[in-house]
């Protein structure tokens, strides 16, 4: 609650979402992942008790996921403001649609080309694994098959504990991203 008290000066002009609340949203998955740094994780354990903001994206993408990699590097910074203050800070989740391709070596140079800062320090993880752990989490995320080719230019935002879901566009301020971020753990 303080962390959304905290950021209210940051959100204040922001203009409403059409955010529509889905609960009970995904029904998450077991799926074990590996981050950049080839630490694995467990989705049960990232999703568990703070707001997420899950997106899909792929290294080899000239289309969409730039764009979606530089909203979330704005969104990070603007999460970082609020840092120094108490309360859950939301976890940024980007999954690859490439198991072949995307392996923690080439999602760290590709981070490394966005200058973007990962791990549990930044509060942000890109996480790829197998094609058959992958599925798992594209299913629930209505991803289809995983056809990076396809992938929606979706931003999932919510709070697990809660079940509170909403999508938002990748083309959503950072501002609005947050006050959905904090909307979900209210």
């Amino acid at each position: 609650m303080a962390f959304i008290f905290c950021c209210t000066w940051l959100i204040a002009g922001a203009a409403a979402q059409d955010g529509r609340w889905i609960s009970p949203g995904p029904t998450l998955s077991h799926a074990q992942l590996v981050d950049q740094d080839d630490k694995a994780r467990s989705m049960d354990d990232l999703l568990r008790d703070r707001p997420v903001l899950v997106n899909f994206f792929f290294t080899g993408c000239q289309a969409v996921c730039p764009t979606q990699t530089a909203q979330l590097a704005l969104l990070q910074a603007e999460i970082s403001k609020c840092r120094a203050l108490t309360g859950s800070q939301p976890l940024l989740i980007s999954v690859s649609l490439d198991p072949y391709g995307d392996t923690p070596a080439s999602i760290r140079a590709y981070a490394e080309r966005f200058g973007l800062v990962l791990g549990d320090k930044g509060n942000w993880l890109m996480l790829s694994g197998t094609h058959e752990q992958l599925s798992a989490v594209w299913r629930v995320f209505d991803q289809e098959n995983g056809d990076p080719s396809q992938h929606a230019s979706l931003f999932w935002i919510g709070h697990p504990a809660s079940k509170r879901w909403t999508r938002a566009d990748v083309t959503t301020e950072p501002s609005i991203l947050l006050k959905l971020l904090t909307e979900a753990n209210e």
